[in-house]
C-alpha cells in the first residue's frame, strides 16, 4: 500500500505560470515510488495565467480535493493581474491605486492576500486528515499563507510536515517593494521563524537560500530542485540567428548591457542585422522595449504574449541562442528559475546574465549548457555574441550539456520520496 501524503498547494490546473509546475510534475513520479499524493487547492482561484492543457498531466491516481477561497483583491481583479503577472511595479511607474492596493497587501494582508483560507482550510483538513489516516503534509509556497495551514495543522495534530519553499519568503526580491512598516516586517521574519522552526523538514530550490535557513534553524533542509521532464524532439534549428526569453521580462530584469551589445553588433556588421530575430515568449516591460527600440532593434523582435506551456517547447528546440535573466541585485540570487533547466535540457546554447554569487553561474558552468555575465561585462558578452554568431554561420552553434539527469524531475520525487519514507536524514 502507498504512503499518503497531502500537498497543499495554491497553484494547480488550470494554472499556468512556472508555479504550478513543480507539484503537478513532482506528485506523477511519486506515484511511482510508493507515495500517493493527495493535492488539496482552491476551488476558485485568481490565477494570472491559465493553461488548460496541463489538466493533461494530471495522473488519474491523483486524488484532488478543493475548498472555496476568500481572495479580497479579486474586486480590483484588471489591477491586481497586472501586478501578479508583471511583478510589483517600480514606484515611479505605479498609479495611485496600484500604490495603495500594494501597501494594503504589505501591511494589513500578512504574508499575503491568502490569508484569509487558512481559517477554513486547518478546520476542513483537520477532520479529513484523521478520517484518511494521513500523517504526511507538505505545503507550498509561495504564497507563504500556506505554511500557516500547515503550521496550525502541526500544532493541533502532530502531524508530520515538511515546508516546500519554491521561492524565498522575506529573502524574494519584491519583499522590499511593498511598503511594509516597521511592524510588518516584523510581523513576516516571526512568521517565517515560526514556520522554519515548527516543520519537520524545509524544502528549498537553491543552495544559497539552504545555507541562509541553515543559520537560523537546526532543522534539517533538502535541497530539491524544479527540473525537467519534457521530451526533447528532433526539430530544424531557426534559420535566423535566433535569441529566445521564455517568461516574463519584469523591469527590474532588464539587460540593458544586452541590448546595447545586440545593437553594436548589428550596427557594425549588416548581416548580422539581418539574421537577427529576438523571440520574447511572455510579458515584456514597456522599459524594456524602450530600450530595444533606442538600440535599434525593433525590427528584429518578434513579441508573443504567454503561450501554452506545451507550446514553448519547439522555441526551446529550435532556438539558435537561449536567454536567461535575473535581476542585478541580491536578493535575486536566493531564486534559480525553473526555466533554466528547461533550457538545458533543450541542448541550445543559454546566455545568462544576472547577478553574483548566482547558483545559476555554477549550473550552468558544472553543466557546459552555456555562459554566465554580469551586468557589466560588455566586453565578455559582445565576445560572446559574435563567436556565436561566427559559429551560427558556418552551423557549428552547437553544445552537448554534461550532467543533466540528476536534474531530472523523476530523480528529485525520488529524494522526497525518500524523506516521505525515512530513507535519508
Amino acid at each position: 500500500m502507498k504512503t499518503k501524503a497531502l500537498i497543499i498547494t495554491y497553484y494547480w490546473p488550470p494554472s499556468g505560470g512556472p508555479g504550478v509546475q513543480r507539484w503537478l510534475k513532482l506528485s506523477n513520479y511519486l506515484l511511482e515510488n510508493n507515495i500517493k499524493p493527495i493535492i488539496y487547492t482552491p476551488d476558485n482561484p485568481r490565477y494570472p495565467f491559465l493553461d488548460y492543457s496541463f489538466l493533461d498531466d494530471i495522473n488519474s491516481e491523483i486524488e484532488v480535493i478543493k475548498a472555496p477561497i476568500f481572495e479580497p483583491f479579486s474586486f480590483f481583479n484588471k489591477i491586481v493581474n497586472k501586478i501578479r503577472r508583471g511583478g510589483v511595479p517600480n514606484y515611479k511607474d505605479q498609479s495611485l491605486t496600484e500604490k495603495f492596493l500594494i501597501y494594503i497587501r504589505g501591511n494589513f494582508l500578512i504574508p499575503d492576500s491568502r490569508i484569509f483560507w487558512v481559517k477554513p482550510s486547518t478546520k476542513f483538513l483537520s477532520k479529513y486528515l484523521l478520517e484518511n489516516k494521513i500523517n504526511t503534509v507538505i505545503t507550498s509556497g509561495p504564497p507563504h499563507s500556506l505554511h500557516l495551514i500547515g503550521l496550525k495543522l502541526k500544532l493541533k495534530l502532530n502531524i508530520t510536515w515538511f515546508a516546500d519553499f519554491r521561492d524565498p519568503w522575506t529573502k524574494i526580491n519584491y519583499h522590499k517593494k511593498l511598503k511594509l512598516n516597521i511592524y510588518a516586517k516584523r510581523k513576516h521574519l516571526k512568521l517565517e521563524k515560526n514556520v522554519i522552526n515548527s516543520c519537520d523538514r524545509i524544502i528549498v530550490t537553491s543552495k544559497k537560500l539552504l545555507n541562509y535557513y541553515k543559520k537560523i534553524t537546526n532543522k534539517p533542509i533538502s535541497l530539491i530542485y524544479n527540473g525537467f521532464d519534457y521530451n526533447k524532439k528532433e526539430l530544424t534549428l531557426d534559420k535566423k540567428f535566433s535569441i529566445t526569453h521564455i517568461g516574463s521580462l519584469l523591469p527590474e530584469r532588464n539587460p540593458e548591457i544586452l541590448w546595447r551589445v545586440l545593437g553594436d553588433i548589428s550596427s557594425q556588421n549588416n548581416n548580422i542585422k539581418e539574421d537577427l530575430q529576438i523571440n520574447f515568449i511572455g510579458n515584456v516591460d514597456d522599459n524594456i522595449k524602450e530600450l530595444i527600440c533606442l538600440n535599434n532593434l525593433e525590427n528584429n523582435t518578434i513579441q508573443h504574449n504567454y503561450i501554452d506551456y506545451k507550446d514553448t517547447i519547439p522555441y526551446l528546440i529550435k532556438s539558435q541562442i537561449l536567454l536567461l535573466v535575473e535581476a542585478d541585485d541580491n536578493e535575486s540570487s536566493y531564486v534559480i528559475p525553473a526555466k533554466i533547466f528547461e533550457y538545458i535540457n533543450s541542448g541550445r546554447p543559454i546566455v545568462a546574465i544576472g547577478p553574483e554569487r548566482s547558483e545559476i553561474k555554477e549550473i550552468i558552468n558544472n553543466t557546459k549548457s552555456g555562459k554566465y555575465f554580469l551586468y557589466d561585462q560588455y566586453d565578455d558578452l559582445f565576445k560572446y555574441i559574435e563567436n556565436c554568431y561566427n559559429l551560427y554561420k558556418i552551423g557549428e552553434l552547437d553544445i552537448q550539456p554534461l550532467n543533466i539527469d540528476q536534474y531530472h524531475r523523476k530523480n528529485q520525487a525520488k529524494k522526497i520520496a525518500d524523506i516521505i519514507l525515512k530513507k535519508t536524514d
